[in-house]
């Protein structure tokens, strides 16, 4: 039988990791449920980069099928995916994939089976989940994105469409993924190898699909397999309503920030196919998150 891991980094938040691999398990234990004999064997495999608050302990102790792999705490999301990918590849000979998920997110009981299905039916592709938040479960947050290949402007795919809307197996292309619950066929680590958690230690689920395009892969969203975010875990400048001076310098300095210069250089540099493209993305990219920053910096001020 060919296998199928869920990676999980995790690092320091033990409550959040608990509740979130409730509704991991919960997912995996109904996916065997659905036939006497399921198609893929679901391994999960934590990575614990360095936890002092118990984490690796409780889990071993509650979920004892659990592959709980440990690091000395310097890897980072990127790096801590990138042990759980080798181990996956180490320890299982048939692995058919690979599924990237957060521990701060919550699910549907059938999220797994839904993604496994949509997989099974886009066989060779990369497949991210749409998300939504708890507050607002029938409206979509996150649908995938539309960028311009030159200039980066970008469009939110079905932002805050009622997912009532969308007929059962929907998918749409997407210009990138991002790595709540993200499926990622094994062979694609044979073509592009895996993550480069040297320039993004921070945010690198987007490297990957991005490299796998160019490779001929296609990336698409699934609207049946939902995510549920909890934006309150999530780094905080990215979401913060108002910021001070000093904000904005950590923001674009910060690797944790989606808007840090580093990242948006990376980033342009694998979105793009020649120097001239890269030239011209990587400005109009740094304008359009140094706009944002600003819009959030003078609306403090312009709506008192």
């Amino acid at each position: 039988m060919d296998t199928i891991t869920i990676i999980i980094p995790v690092y320091n938040r033990i409550e959040v990791t608990k509740q979130g691999l409730t509704y991991i398990s919960r997912s995996v234990d109904y996916y065997n449920k659905q036939a006497s004999s399921p198609e893929y064997n679901i391994q999960i495999v934590m990575v614990d980069d360095g936890s002092t608050d118990g984490t690796a302990e409780l889990i071993k102790k509650a979920y004892p099928y659990i592959h709980v792999v440990e690091s000395e705490g310097d890897l980072w999301w990127t790096g801590a995916v990138n042990l759980g990918i080798n181990y996956s590849l180490q320890h299982f000979e048939n692995l058919k994939a690979v599924i990237l998920q957060n521990d701060d997110v919550m699910l549907e009981e059938d999220w797994l089976h839904v993604l496994i299905k949509t997989a099974s039916k886009h066989p060779g592709c990369l497949i991210g989940c749409a998300t939504s938040v708890p507050d607002s479960r029938d409206l979509i947050n996150y649908g995938g994105r539309d960028i311009n290949a030159w200039f980066a402007k970008e469009k939110r795919i079905n932002y805050k469409v009622p997912r009532l809307n969308f007929q059962k197996g929907y998918v749409t292309d997407s210009f990138d993924l991002y790595g709540r619950g993200l499926y990622i066929p094994v062979e694609v680590f044979h073509k592009t190898g895996l993550f480069d958690q040297k320039r993004f230690k921070h945010r690198g689920d987007l490297d990957i699909p991005l490299r796998a395009k160019k490779e001929g892969y296609h990336l698409l969203v699934s609207y049946d397999a939902i995510v549920y975010e909890l934006p309150q875990h999530s780094f905080s400048l990215d979401s913060q309503e108002h910021l001070t001076l000093k904000d904005i310098y950590r923001s674009l300095t910060d690797f944790r920030s989606s808007n840090n210069i580093g990242f948006i250089y990376h980033y342009s540099l694998i979105a793009t196919r020649s120097p001239l493209q890269f030239i011209i993305f990587f400005i109009s990219n740094f304008y359009y998150n140094f706009r944002g920053i600003c819009w959030r910096y003078c609306k403090q001020w312009l709506i008192r």
